[in-house]
């Protein structure tokens, strides 16, 4: 259902609730972030903890988390029964990274689309289009999720102001520290400004992704992936799309294995027909800026549930962060399973996410990744053994 700004609708029958937020590659190299203000009656956040973004993923009670699969999205997870009750409104919000400081405008911006659905069964409950009347505007509060008379509604806001990311924290009373420079008033060269970013996450983790969750680890000198499965009568293979800084795109596959030393710089180490694993390894990951991991399933193991097949794929940085994507979606008639992706564009870390999307029923077609880090099923060349 097309929802309108101003329009006030009903969220019923659900448990989790996903604000995936969309949007075309800009005019202008930019980067644009999704995040969300948990608020009292007041309309204000309490303490920071209430600030749910890409530095800070996840509320203190996980009942709120932020994800990103690629450059042009960003979604907002919500278990609304896990809520607490102090909290009455969570505003979905949309900024551009260092938008002033940048002269970056959505008005730069086409195709900005808000898609509400059941995060569980991937429903899709509402679509709200906008963004068409923005101008110098660097920060959009797209709607706010809030409970009326015991039940949650979504109010569709759509609207834009200046001011960036500062500006909505302070309208939602967060203080936003002051940098170096701006309280510099001496006419010598003020000193560099570092963006504010994620620093790199250290942190040792072992961590099972939930359906469609991303998680930002340290980006370091050599990455492990494999796909691991456990049926001793079918044969999967690892496939891995990739985008380079330079541009360009390929695979790593049984077929062509890579090379370590020059572009792609991943290699297979070897195609497996047993049951096990399949490994790839990314040697420089500087070079990189988008991969995904997908299994491919040959006409000869027949139609059959990836899931059943226990596959799995797994990333590590080898720095003590071990990130396993599993499959949770039972489908009995796809070739091709999309697994995992990972985001290299920024400087210390890489974001990985689950994305588990299949192939149409008897599709050979192979998925495509693009230059943009988007991706879509059935679009790439028929694959066979």
């Amino acid at each position: 259902m097309q929802i309108q700004r101003g329009q006030k609708v009903k969220i019923e029958n659900i448990t989790q609730l996903e604000c995936f937020v969309r949007w075309s590659t800009p005019k202008k190299q930019m980067e644009l972030d999704i995040s969300s203000f948990l608020l009292q009656a007041s309309n204000r956040c309490e303490k920071d903890e209430h600030f749910i973004f890409y530095g800070q993923p996840q509320s203190l009670d996980k009942s709120v988390s932020y994800s990103k699969q690629t450059a042009l999205d960003g979604s907002i997870t919500i278990q609304l029964n896990s809520v607490p009750d102090t909290i009455e409104k969570i505003a979905i919000a949309l900024t551009i990274h260092e938008g002033d400081a940048q002269n970056l405008r959505f008005q730069e911006v086409d195709k900005l689309e808000l898609i509400i659905r059941d995060a569980v069964t991937g429903t899709v409950l509402y679509t709200y289009s906008f963004g068409d009347d923005l101008q110098q505007e660097t920060a959009i509060v797209v709607g706010e999720l809030y409970r009326y008379q015991g039940q949650w509604k979504f109010n569709v806001i759509g609207s834009g102001f200046n001011g960036g990311l500062e500006a909505l924290c302070l309208n939602y009373g967060l203080e936003i520290e002051e940098s170096p420079s701006s309280a510099q008033n001496e006419p010598t060269p003020p000193p560099i400004e570092t963006p504010i970013k994620q620093k790199p996450n250290l942190e040792k983790m072992n961590i099972n992704l939930k359906k469609k969750e991303s998680i930002s680890i340290a980006k370091s000198n050599k990455i492990i992936a494999t796909l691991e499965w456990a049926n001793p009568k079918k044969d999967l293979d690892l496939y891995c799309f990739y985008v380079l800084k330079n541009g360009d795109t390929g695979k790593v596959y049984y077929r062509s294995m890579g090379n370590a030393n020059r572009e792609p710089f991943i290699t297979l180490d070897g195609d497996s027909r047993v049951a096990g694993k399949e490994t790839i390894v990314i040697h420089d990951p500087s070079k990189l800026k988008y991969v995904l991991f997908a299994a491919y399933s040959a006409i000869s193991n027949g139609f059959g549930s990836f899931k059943s097949m226990k596959a799995q794929a797994v990333v590590d940085n080898q720095l003590g962060q071990r990130i396993t994507s599993p499959l949770y979606e039972k489908n009995h008639f796809a070739y091709w399973v999309a697994i995992a992706h990972i985001d290299f564009t920024d400087a210390d870390n890489i974001n990985v996410s689950h994305v588990e999307r299949y192939s149409k029923s008897g599709s050979e077609r192979s998925p495509e990744l693009y230059v943009d880090g988007l991706f879509e099923m059935d679009r790439g060349v028929v694959e066979f053994k």
